[in-house]
């Protein structure tokens, strides 16, 4: 994909669309919230591409648009208890292996929805959407100490309730 000025909307969202996809289902409370913050996001990225007609690091210039839009749904909307609508991954050719990863994978859920907001935004900006602990320090607006540190604290909260 281009990134110079001929880069397009369309180019964009078909590059980097599945990964911001995917970073929304991680940073989103609710899954019911995703479509909407997605439709956010795309809305925020082409009414700026044109403020941006060069990018340097479209994946991180989008991760940074996907935060903030779910930084801005989530303060929108009321405080409401986790519903548990989460999907196992049926890839195993076992009942007792997709049990046991259905079970993990909603441990890992629940791990990370027991983050603060901060944190789980660190996790999803770092792991899940693959930007650099640069990259991820300029999409919060944190220096990268302290990004690193935060993680790192981050992980060990997470360690500790899936042992």
């Amino acid at each position: 994909m281009a990134t110079g000025p001929e880069v397009t909307f369309d180019g964009l969202m078909d590059a980097h669309g599945p990964a911001l996809r995917a970073l929304l289902r991680h940073l989103c409370r609710r899954p019911q919230d995703v479509d909407d913050v997605w439709q956010e996001t795309a809305l925020r990225v082409w009414r700026s591409l044109h403020k941006r007609p060069w990018l340097r690091d479209p994946r991180a210039w989008l991760a940074t648009i996907a935060y903030r839009a779910t930084l801005d749904h989530a303060a929108r909307q009321p405080v409401v208890a986790s519903e548990a609508g989460d999907r196992a991954d049926h890839a195993s050719p076992t009942a007792h292996d997709v049990a046991v990863l259905a079970e993990r994978r909603l441990q890992v859920r629940h791990a990370l929805a027991a983050l603060p907001a901060e944190s789980r935004a660190l996790v999803a900006l770092h792991y899940t959407a693959g930007l650099s602990l640069r990259e991820t320090a300029a999409a919060l607006g944190l220096p990268v100490g302290t990004v690193k540190s935060r993680l790192h604290a981050a992980l060990n909260t997470l360690r500790g309730e899936l042992e």
